[in-house]
């Protein structure tokens, strides 16, 4: 991981301060307690096994979630730029993680760790409203997937794939898509040739 400059820092500043604004104590107080990092692609970011102690803000690039079932990877989240990357069972629980977070892209991130997060959180209030939209944000997330995986066939569940996330379609590999929508990658192909004739 590579250092970089005080650019991705005013940026995440602008993109927090965006959600809610921070007062200029706050403000040093994070720039003091982040790190700001290059990653290349395929880096993994935690493994299985690890308690997952930090969590990364996307300012550039995608990270994947997956675990393993009978050695296969099943892909279970991906998050791309203003997200937020985490094993959040991990992180909250102290447990650790039954899964993997990989940078798909070359990444910018922003990272924190645990202890200095939930220092935060105590001293300064407004923090914790920041916090609370991110966590919106995953948990609509994760109940969108749930249900269009439960409803939703195959070829529905692509469609809707593609429909709300047409930007991944392009930058994600078949073989990530087609497991993270609980298929195979010759039923994916089937399905893409059959929409796109």
């Amino acid at each position: 991981m590579v250092c970089l400059s005080l650019n991705v820092s005013a940026a995440f500043l602008q993109e927090v301060n965006n959600i809610y604004p921070l007062s200029d104590e706050l403000q040093e107080v994070l720039v003091r307690y982040y790190e700001t990092v290059e990653v290349p692609k395929k880096t993994l970011l935690l493994s299985a096994g690890q308690v997952s102690n930090h969590i990364y803000y996307i300012v550039k690039g995608l990270v994947r979630s997956f675990y393993l079932k009978e050695e296969i990877e099943v892909c279970s989240r991906f998050m791309q730029e203003e997200h937020i990357a985490l094993s959040v069972d991990s992180f909250f629980s102290r447990k650790e993680s039954v899964e993997y977070l990989e940078t798909v892209e070359d990444c910018t991130l922003v990272k924190m760790n645990y202890d200095d997060l939930q220092l935060i959180y105590k001293k300064y209030p407004e923090f914790n409203f920041i916090a609370r939209v991110w966590t919106e944000h995953y948990c609509i997330m994760s109940d969108e997937k749930l249900l269009m995986l439960r409803k939703n066939n195959a070829r529905d569940r692509y469609l809707f794939f593609l429909e709300n996330h047409p930007e991944l379609v392009q930058r994600l590999p078949l073989t990530y898509i087609a497991s993270y929508l609980g298929m195979n990658l010759e039923t994916l192909s089937r399905i893409r040739k059959k929409i796109s004739s």
